[in-house]
C-alpha cells in the first residue's frame, strides 16, 4: 500500500514565492558578503565536519563492517578494492601491467584510499597515476590510510614499503613518493626510519611530492583542544604534533616539492578571528610554542584557487616535468 504524498501548505508555497521574488535584490548582497564571510566560514566547516562524518558512517555501514575494521592496520597497499599484503602486490600488479623498477607510491590523507586520486579525473582525462604510467613508464603503487597517529602509520609504511621493494620482480631503480594533505605527515615520518636491512627503500627515494600537505607544526598547547587544532589547520597552516614526531629527521636524500593553493589576500574579518585564539598559542600562557617547519629544504610551488590538487593541469605538467 503506497503512501499518499504530502501536502504542499500554502506557507511552503507563500515562502517559494516569496523567496523566487527577491532572488535579484539578494545577488548583490551574497557577492558583498561571500568574501567576507569565507574566511571564517571555511573553518567552521572544518570543524563541522567530522562531528557529521562520524555518526553518518556509523549509520551507513553494517555492524560487521564497522567492527571489523577496528583492527585492521591504519597503512596498507590496495589493489582491486581491497587491502594487500606486500609480498602479494608483485604478482596482482603483474597480471595487468608491466612492472618497472620505478615505483610511484601515492598515499592518500588519513581515511582516504585509491578513490582519492580520481577526483577531477574527468577534468583532465587520466589520473596522474596513470599518466605517469603510460608516458613515463612509472609503477603506481596505491596505499590508504586510517585516521591516527602519523608515527604510527610511518613505521608501518617503512616496513611494508622494504617488504615490497625486498619481494620486488625486477630491481628497483627509483621511488617516489607522492603524498596528499596529511598523508604527507606519514611520509614525513617513513622517510625518517632507518631500517637495519642492506638495501633499504630510502635509498631508492629520489623525491619526495606533497599536494595540500601542511608545512609546519607544533606542539599542543595546554589550552588546545580539538576545536583549537583545526582552528590552527585551518586559519594558521599549523598542525599540532608531539615532540617525537617533530624531532624526526629524514633518512632519504631526495628532492622536497610541496604543491600548495594561493591563499586568498588578507581579510580584516579573518585577521580578527585568527588574533582572538592567538594566545593559544602560548604553552599554558609561560612562553611561544615553537614552531617546526616539517620539510625545511623543500621547494615550494603556489597554483590559484581552483580544481582539487589530486587532478589538475598544472600539477600534471609538473609531475612529468619532475619524474622523467
Amino acid at each position: 500500500m503506497s503512501r499518499p504524498a504530502p501536502r504542499r501548505t500554502r506557507l511552503g508555497g507563500l515562502f517559494r514565492r516569496t523567496w523566487r521574488a527577491t532572488s535579484l535584490a539578494r545577488r548583490p548582497i551574497s557577492r558583498a558578503i561571500v568574501p567576507v564571510a569565507a574566511p571564517i566560514a571555511r573553518p567552521l566547516a572544518a570543524l563541522a565536519a567530522p562531528m557529521m562524518r562520524t555518526p553518518l558512517a556509523i549509520a551507513g555501514a553494517s555492524l560487521g563492517r564497522a567492527v571489523a575494521e577496528l583492527d585492521r592496520p591504519v597503512f596498507a597497499f590496495r589493489h582491486g578494492d581491497e587491502d594487500v599484503p606486500p609480498g602479494e602486490l608483485a604478482d596482482l600488479l603483474a597480471r595487468t601491467t608491466t612492472l618497472t623498477g620505478r615505483l610511484l607510491v601515492l598515499v592518500p590523507p588519513p581515511g582516504e584510499d585509491e578513490y582519492l586520486w580520481a577526483e577531477g579525473r574527468d577534468t583532465t582525462g587520466a589520473t596522474y597515476a596513470e599518466r605517469l604510467q603510460t608516458l613515463l613508464g612509472w609503477t603506481p603503487i596505491h596505499t590508504r590510510l586510517d585516521v591516527g597517529s602519523p608515527s604510527r602509520a610511518g613505521i608501518e609504511l617503512a616496513s611494508q614499503l622494504q617488504r615490497l621493494t625486498g619481494s620486488w620482480p625486477v630491481p628497483v631503480e627509483r621511488i617516489v613518493l607522492l603524498a596528499a594533505g596529511n598523508g604527507g605527515l606519514a611520509v614525513r615520518a617513513a622517510a625518517a626510519m632507518r631500517l637495519p636491512d642492506a638495501a633499504p627503500w630510502t635509498a631508492k627515494v629520489t623525491e619526495v611530492i606533497g599536494l595540500g600537505v601542511p608545512r609546519y607544526a607544533c606542539e599542543p598547547s595546554l589550552l588546545a583542544t580539538g576545536v583549537g587544532r583545526r582552528i590552527d589547520e585551518q586559519l594558521a597552516g599549523i598542525v599540532q604534533a608531539d615532540a617525537a614526531f617533530l624531532a624526526l629527521e629524514p633518512a632519504v636524500s631526495a628532492d622536497h616539492l610541496l604543491v600548495t593553493e594561493r591563499m586568498a589576500g588578507p581579510n580584516p574579518f579573518g585577521s580578527a578571528f585568527g588574533r582572538l585564539f592567538w594566545g593559544r598559542h602560548r604553552r599554558g600562557g609561560r612562553r611561544p610554542r615553537e614552531v617546526v617547519d616539517l620539510f625545511p629544504t623543500a621547494e615550494a610551488f603556489e597554483l590559484p584557487v581552483g580544481e582539487p590538487l589530486t587532478n589538475r593541469g598544472a600539477v600534471h605538467d609538473a609531475l612529468l616535468r619532475w619524474l622523467v
